[in-house]
């Protein structure tokens, strides 16, 4: 743009001989001082050696629109200077404009990303408060369960605390049933291939060991020999007593058979001698302390010492 501006500046220019006034103008003081040597003569003839020359009046005027032109042309340089940098800012500007662009529609995008994400958190918060609702419902079925059991845990508490004591009562009555019944231990047993009257020699180890006078005279419900000997021993002997009297009797005289390999024993259920084993020791301390100690007769079971029920597995200390 620039250079095609000064180059139709030149054109016109060359159109009324620039080159020749150019020259004319730097020499034109040189020319007023050469006057006044030459003679008229002289000037005369040098009016008339160029017909083609431009008039003094027509140079001024000429000199006046170079002047007016170079200022122009410098205007001009001005103009395109400031254009080019208009056309820097309208290159700057079409950027600015495209990244507005490219930013309206990545505010467009987070816009609509935002209204998806406020949709989801709705939804979340919706979710969260139909769980909230179901987690507080199941923690209230949770807790009526949880009554619940804890109600039925008793009543089986209780059950198994009344099954418990009808088993005990079941187990007093059985005793109670077996009072009569007394065990011998080691009494010496005929071989099979001999006829053994047991009634006769329980008489017999009854007058003989315990010194039971009334040994021929006591009257049995039953006498016979029960289970298996173990380690070659002779297997029990279990008598029936008619009178219950007799066998108070005979087991308040098994202090005689301390010595010896012989026992006797009441004929007791099995889970009533294993209760009675727990306490067995406690019951021997205090027998050989001397303090009053014995099983119940109704509840075989229950050790009583000082006329106190003893608990299981408490310790009998000395001042006890």
């Amino acid at each position: 743009m620039r250079l095609s501006a000064n180059f139709s500046l030149r054109m016109v220019v060359n159109g009324r001989n620039l080159d020749y006034l150019l020259n004319k103008r730097g020499s034109r003081s040189s020319a007023s001082s050469d006057d006044s040597i030459n003679s008229p003569e002289a000037k005369r003839s040098k009016k008339y050696d160029s017909p083609s020359k431009v008039p003094e009046r027509e140079e001024d005027e000429i000199l006046t629109a170079l002047n007016m032109s170079e200022e122009l042309v410098a205007k001009v340089q001005k103009i395109l200077e400031k254009l080019e940098k208009l056309d820097t800012i309208e290159m700057s500007l079409k950027k600015i404009e495209s990244k507005l662009a490219n930013l309206e529609i990545r505010t467009t995008d987070l816009e609509m990303f935002k209204e998806e994400a406020k949709k989801d958190i709705n939804d979340l918060k919706d979710g969260a408060n139909f769980t909230g609702k179901q987690l507080q419902e199941k923690s209230q079925e949770l807790e009526k369960a949880q009554a619940e059991i804890a109600d039925l845990t008793r009543k089986v508490q209780k059950h198994e605390e009344a099954v418990k004591e009808i088993e005990s009562k079941n187990l007093y009555l059985e005793a109670y049933s077996r009072r009569e019944n007394v065990k011998f231990m080691n009494i010496e047993e005929r071989s099979q291939d001999e006829a053994e009257d047991t009634e006769e020699i329980l008489r017999g180890f009854l007058q003989r060991e315990l010194g039971f006078v009334d040994a021929q005279s006591v009257e049995f419900q039953r006498v016979h020999r029960t289970g298996k000997g173990k380690d070659g021993k002779p297997r029990p002997i279990l008598a029936r007593f008619l009178r219950y009297k007799d066998v108070q009797k005979i087991l308040s005289l098994g202090h005689r058979l301390k010595e010896t390999e012989f026992q006797m024993f009441r004929d007791l259920p099995t889970e009533i001698v294993k209760r009675r084993r727990a306490q067995m020791e406690t019951f021997k301390t205090a027998k050989r302390r001397g303090i009053p100690a014995a099983f119940s007769q109704s509840q075989p079971d229950k050790l009583y010492i000082r006329g106190r029920l003893w608990p299981v597995g408490k310790e009998l200390y000395a001042a006890s």
